[in-house]
């Protein structure tokens, strides 16, 4: 008995010496999403229009203008006056060429930027959106010889997602939440919504809130909620915001995040 005691005394005194035995970190965090977002759904209308639409129809807003690689594009706001494009269309144009993704759904608040060093023209769209939810679609598109455009590569919000409920722990104490990333400590912040009854167990969830800087270097911004014993309705009025790298593995399948950092801009 007494060795044992003395063997796991020793086991104690290691872990402290080594950064290879981590404290405990808490829990993973929950992801609000149980499948892939399904892409693609646009109205037959927004079909119909974007056949035969020209780049200076008056239905479509300027996202973006690279005159030096004459590189452009525009989002379909309307049908007609009275048919809305429920958010789905985009044009691309490069000098007189241009390429119709009725599929792409660009919702309320799209950005684009074009990189004629590597011929990469990204595109960041709102796929799933709401009061308070924001959940981003990643594309990539490139131009063939001709100047036609084409989708080459798109992250789903899901990647991120389960890649972050990879990555992400927390702990709840009282109203203290401390988040974490391999065990290093990430964030500390305090609720202060008092309304809403207790804090859940399972009280970290993401998923709603998944937006990009498309901007050199790329980053994806995650916000995760608070989930109270008053209904499943996250709030995120305390809530960090992480900002991270990415890989995309497996030909698109999976994802892997790096560089976890806190937001400069919570």
């Amino acid at each position: 008995m007494k060795q044992w005691l003395m063997m796991a005394a020793a086991v104690v005194a290691l872990c402290g010496s080594m950064t290879g035995c981590k404290a405990d970190a808490g829990k993973p965090v929950n992801g609000t999403m149980d499948n892939p977002v399904e892409m693609g759904n646009a109205p037959e209308a927004v079909y119909n229009v974007m056949k035969k639409i020209a780049r200076t129809d008056e239905r479509l807003e300027t996202l973006m203008e690279d005159k030096a690689s004459g590189v452009a594009v525009y989002s379909l706001m309307r049908c007609d006056d009275e048919t809305s494009s429920e958010g789905y269309g985009i044009l691309v144009a490069k000098g007189d060429v241009v390429t119709a993704f009725p599929k792409i759904r660009h919702g309320n608040m799209p950005r684009a930027r074009y990189d004629a060093q590597t011929d990469d023209l990204w595109l960041a769209c709102g796929e799933v959106e709401g009061t308070g939810v924001l959940a981003e679609a990643l594309y990539c598109l490139h131009f063939d010889d001709k100047g036609h455009a084409e989708v080459t590569d798109v992250i789903n919000p899901y990647l991120v997602q389960q890649a972050a409920c990879k990555m992400l722990t927390y702990k709840v104490d009282g109203q203290e939440i401390t988040f974490y990333s391999e065990g290093k400590q990430l964030a500390q912040v305090t609720n202060h919504i008092t309304d809403m009854g207790e804090i859940m167990d399972d009280a970290i969830y993401i998923g709603e809130q998944i937006t990009y800087s498309i901007d050199t270097p790329m980053t994806v911004h995650i916000t995760p909620g608070l989930n109270f014993v008053t209904g499943k309705v996250l709030l995120y009025d305390d809530m960090p915001t992480f900002n991270a790298s990415w890989d995309v593995l497996d030909g698109g399948q999976m994802m892997r995040l790096y560089n976890i950092k806190l937001d400069a801009e919570p």
